[in-house]
């Protein structure tokens, strides 16, 4: 699978102690990143900014411990900021809304996909 592009993955965990939630950081280097900003002849806005991420296992090492789940934060690219909540970020930024493993068959072959708006 050629990657084209990386991103970072804000991860929301609540913590008991301050009773908040908390953005835990996840570079990923190598992913095939698809869509964005535009509009869609066929479908109109409603799928234009829609995002189509695949990340492949053999191309990034310990992607099982990254703990993807619908409704975290993805950017595109490495980025350095911490947040507190999703306002925080300066740069478009999408939330997951489809998080598929596929880790089955080939090892070249297995990734994960993700779908984001």
């Amino acid at each position: 699978m050629e990657t084209t592009a990386s991103m970072t993955l804000y991860h929301k965990r609540y913590n008991p102690k301050t009773r908040m939630d908390e953005w835990d950081k996840y570079p990923v280097k190598n992913v095939m990143w698809q869509g964005g900003e535009g509009a869609s002849i066929n479908k109109g806005y409603e799928k234009a900014n829609d995002i189509y991420i695949w990340i492949p296992y053999d191309q990034n090492e310990n992607l099982e411990s990254i703990p993807f789940a619908i409704g975290d934060i993805i950017v595109k690219g490495i980025i350095e900021d911490n947040i507190t909540k999703q306002a925080d970020l300066k740069v478009k930024n999408y939330n997951i809304i489809t998080h598929i493993p596929n880790n089955y068959g080939s090892f070249d072959m297995q990734h994960i996909y993700l779908g984001a708006k």
